[in-house]
């Protein structure tokens, strides 16, 4: 064997061991035939010291994506984290266009827009004149409800573009902000940058070889979750000031917290099969929710009233993993005891 068909085995290992035995000879052997000049010392050459491209391995990495997040014809175990993957997607990209939806009624109200509305006391009206800047970053963020939009009516390329018109602006000024503004160094900015990121990069998983999306159901999941959570939050908040202790990472925990016991409730009496890829997109959401409020807790240290926020983020974490545990558990139960055969025999599945 040379060392160029061993680096190229070495990438096929990135694919599922299942697909790897029924088609990596052949793929080896397609490879090096196209790798083929017709010049023996050229051969020999790239047979010692050849590697796999750059685009050859993107190809694969996307094959191995593409496996692994299974549509409606996938096996039974990839076809369930596939739709694991989009409801998650989905239940993310929904979470930023409310908040950014919430945040545009806000500022609105801020400015006076909205007169028929209370007047905002000192303590919420803006201090002073926002620059250029910060009314582009403002404006920027509002792109996640037409991106929220685009991928639910099957758009997924529009939704990402749309969407990285409110990560970049935001992560400029998080580098500059972080880099050499008087702001300290935090991890709250970064990461929240990197779930970004993350997301944007996952919303190429709803797309149209996947199973279809209820759109009408995630339509009316927007002004659902905008009346269910920010804007009682908002006032909440305004009324009562101790409120105001629950940042982001923290409301992510309590929206999965939620959302995970109202699950619990339903799967009592629905199939395990049936429930199993809003169990495990549901497990991925408490992961990230856990992963963001203990990496942000050494942000918290610093704050004037650091006892109060580590309690109470500390009860978050608890709270996250006293759900998200034993779901995961269900879960993956359920999902070691799908057969190993085709899903094109089970009926199709809307991610809903």
């Amino acid at each position: 064997m040379s060392r160029l068909e061993e680096r190229y085995r070495r990438v096929l290992r990135l694919l599922p061991p299942g697909y790897r035995r029924q088609w990596e000879d052949d793929m080896v052997a397609a490879f090096l035939e196209t790798m083929q000049t017709g010049d023996p010392e050229t051969d020999e050459y790239l047979a010692d010291h050849g590697r796999p491209s750059l685009a050859e391995m993107t190809s694969i990495l996307s094959l191995a994506v593409r496996l692994r997040i299974g549509g409606p014809d996938a096996p039974p175990r990839p076809y369930a984290w596939g739709q694991a993957v989009r409801l998650a997607v989905l239940a993310g990209v929904l979470t930023q266009a409310t908040m950014a939806t919430v945040g545009l009624a806000v500022t609105l109200w801020l400015t006076g827009a909205l007169s028929w509305l209370p007047v905002p006391t000192s303590e919420w009206a803006p201090v002073s004149p926002i620059s250029g800047w910060q009314a582009t970053l403002h404006v920027a963020g509002y792109a996640w409800l037409p991106a929220f939009l685009a991928l639910v009516l099957g758009h997924p390329r529009v939704a990402q573009a749309v969407a990285a018109i409110a990560i970049v602006p935001q992560a400029v000024t998080v580098a500059v902000e972080q880099a050499s503004g008087p702001a300290p160094l935090t991890v709250s900015a970064w990461l929240m940058l990197l779930i970004e990121l993350l997301l944007l990069v996952a919303m190429s998983a709803v797309h149209r070889d996947g199973a279809p999306v209820a759109r009408r159901r995630w339509l009316l999941a927007l002004p659902v979750g905008i009346l269910a959570v920010p804007v009682p939050l908002f006032v909440a908040q305004a009324s009562m000031p101790a409120l105001r202790l629950l940042d982001w990472p923290g409301l992510c925990c309590v929206l999965v917290v939620v959302a995970i016991a109202v699950h619990l409730g339903v799967r009592a009496f629905r199939p395990p099969s049936r429930t199993l890829p809003w169990s495990l997109a549901l497990v991925i959401l408490a992961a990230t929710a856990l992963v963001q409020r203990t990496a942000t807790l050494p942000d918290l240290v610093g704050q004037t009233q650091r006892t109060a926020l580590l309690t109470i983020a500390s009860a978050q974490v608890l709270a996250v993993l006293a759900v998200g545990v034993p779901l995961a558990v269900l879960a993956f139960r359920v999902l070691r005891q799908l057969p190993p055969v085709s899903a094109a025999t089970h009926p199709q599945h809307t991610a809903d």
